[in-house]
């Protein structure tokens, strides 16, 4: 196969996830003080590009690499940087260091579902691994690693659950949501309003994280 000429437009934003991702664990490694916020700031970047790829793929069709060039790009910017974040920005105690293998390791095993098991136009099984990563992320911007350890658990947990998430795939959503995640990378860059931008993005995937509980009474309603 010669990649050069199946290659195709939404690959492109792919292959830009996967290097914004790197750049975010460049960033998280080095030692000074605004790295942690700039490594968030390339995640969050990484984040609209997924987004961005997945909406042409399904506008001008994916190529034969798509899938799996997808899940390659979103372990490297929402499994290895986001959990590298928080080893470098916290204490890496061996507790927080196996929460950390515990997170990437469930990230893979959720991609790897993905990719084997038969696809469902409207849900997803199992937490996206990018609202995971961006989640994850926004807590260190808290600074507080009795929040973040719980958390990168719970995530980690529900990236292999069975829990069904709904796929957004409004163009209004969609919109709204790259904004969301544009306006919390420019407070974070501006670097005075860090909590703000943190409690906004976590809020929002909080809401996301609760939507089972929304779909199971739903499904029971009907």
């Amino acid at each position: 196969m010669n990649i050069i000429r199946v290659i195709r437009l939404p690959d492109l934003f792919t292959l830009l996830n996967a290097a914004l991702g790197f750049s975010a664990l460049l960033t998280a490694g080095r030692m000074n003080q605004s790295a942690p916020q700039a490594a968030v700031i390339f995640i969050l970047l990484a984040a609209m590009a997924d987004g961005l790829d997945g909406f042409l793929a399904r506008r001008v069709g994916s190529s034969p690499l798509g899938a799996s060039l997808d899940s390659l790009a979103d372990l490297v910017s929402f499994g290895a940087a986001p959990a590298f974040l928080v080893l470098q920005t916290f204490d890496p105690s061996p507790q927080v260091l196996l929460a950390g293998f515990f997170y990437l390791l469930c990230g893979t095993l959720r991609l790897a579902r993905f990719n084997t098991s038969s696809k469902n136009d409207q849900f997803f099984e199992g937490l996206p691994i990018p609202a995971a990563g961006i989640a994850l992320s926004a807590s260190v911007l808290l600074e507080r690693q009795i929040l973040t350890f719980p958390l990168m658990l719970l995530l980690a947990l529900l990236m292999v659950s069975s829990f069904s998430y709904p796929k957004i795939r409004d163009l209004r959503a969609v919109s709204l949501l790259g904004l969301v995640l544009l306006g919390t990378g420019f407070l974070i860059w501006q670097g005075n309003d860090m909590l703000y931008a943190a409690l906004l993005l976590m809020a929002v995937i909080m809401i996301y994280l609760a939507s089972p509980v929304v779909i199971s009474f739903r499904r029971k309603g009907k």
